[in-house]
């Protein structure tokens, strides 16, 4: 893997970029392409595009290639569903001194990007870090990465996303964990029933950028 600041460089912007859904799903990845845009040459793009195939946001398909995920109604459904399992388990545990409060107000120290998805990303990392588990808060850094296109396609779509949010904040902030737990369950539930409908959102939300 190419060592240095142009990888990283290069990494850093094609993440951003998948993450932000500058592509469309199903869009092929051109290393060329990507090497001029970026000013580098093909091999740091080949490397950065492998690194994001092991991190599941760039697919490789029989190694023909990369492009911008594409799932289905069904895979999408079990995203939401893995989300919803890790978030659960996450709360069965609290870490001490893990109160809702001081996790609450650690929201202001991440890095701005789309309202939408750096919210929701933020809140379920403050839930997993709350259990004291690191592999907890790894997993959900993992998920947040793979749902971050899709989330800013969330905030398109629900006009009630802010306000959805906002009780989940709070719920959380009170340490109110039965019905953090309830809105949690029908967070995920309302975005498994509109796979469909956000599916289709996505496939457009490049030509509306």
């Amino acid at each position: 893997m190419s060592p240095g600041p142009t990888f990283d460089r290069v990494y850093v912007a094609l993440k951003e970029q998948v993450a932000a859904g500058s592509f469309a799903p199903g869009d092929h990845l051109e290393p060329a392409l990507i090497g001029e845009a970026l000013n580098s040459s093909i091999t740091p793009v080949r490397d950065a595009l492998h690194r994001l195939v092991g991190e599941r946001i760039v697919e490789a398909p029989r190694n023909d290639g990369f492009r911008v995920p594409a799932p289905t109604e069904a895979e999408l459904r079990d995203l939401y569903g893995w989300s919803r399992d890790l978030l659960e388990l996450a709360l069965r545990k609290r870490a001490p001194g893990a109160g809702g409060a001081a996790l609450y107000a650690a929201r202001q120290l991440d890095p701005p990007g789309d309202q939408a998805a750096s919210t929701a990303a933020d809140l379920f990392r403050r839930i997993a870090r709350r259990s004291g588990n690191p592999e907890h808060e790894a997993a959900v850094e993992i998920l947040n990465d793979r749902l971050a296109a899709m989330r800013i396609v969330e905030g398109r779509l629900f006009i009630d996303h802010e306000e959805e949010l906002e009780t989940l904040q709070s719920l959380l902030a009170d340490e109110d964990l039965a019905g953090l737990r309830r809105a949690i369950l029908a967070y995920h539930r309302r975005r498994q029933r509109a796979a469909p409908e956000l599916l289709i959102a996505s496939r457009l939300s490049r030509d509306l950028r």
